[in-house]
């Protein structure tokens, strides 16, 4: 019994490290956005948006009208990173680092309302959206 635990622990961990090898060795090639690669801020709090596309759109199109947005994003003082992903669903998350979350919760607002962020905007299927805020928490 006790080899057999062994056995498994070893199978298990060398799983781990490959899965965290290739994480970081994935990190380089997808990266967040932000305003000039340098951050703007210390992160407090992050936006976490959860949607689908409108049907029709593709993922190219929406990722250009994603990055036409990054203009918006970066007049915002408060503005930290954007980071978007994609599962095998077709699910999409925008994910918002903001240094604060009232600036975060306005820049959200304002953005309803904003020319420039229509096409962005109506790329998005508005019956997907699921929104949060989260505080970020630094690892000791």
């Amino acid at each position: 019994m006790k080899s057999e635990l062994h056995e498994y622990w070893r199978f298990d961990m060398k799983k781990i490290l490959l899965s965290a090898i290739t994480c970081i060795s994935m990190a380089g090639a997808a990266s967040a956005q932000d305003c000039n690669d340098t951050a703007r801020g210390v992160s407090a709090v992050a936006e976490i948006v959860e949607f689908r596309l409108v049907q029709g759109t593709t993922d190219e199109q929406f990722l250009n009208a994603a990055a036409t947005s990054m203009t918006y994003l970066c007049s915002v003082d408060g503005f930290v990173r954007r980071s978007l992903s994609q599962d095998e669903t077709g699910l999409w998350t925008d994910y918002v680092e903001w240094t604060d979350l009232d600036i975060a919760q306005s820049a959200a607002e304002a953005a309803m309302q904003r020319e420039d962020m229509m096409p962005f905007m109506m790329t998005i299927d508005p019956d997907t959206v699921a929104l949060r805020y989260s505080v970020i928490r630094p690892i000791k």
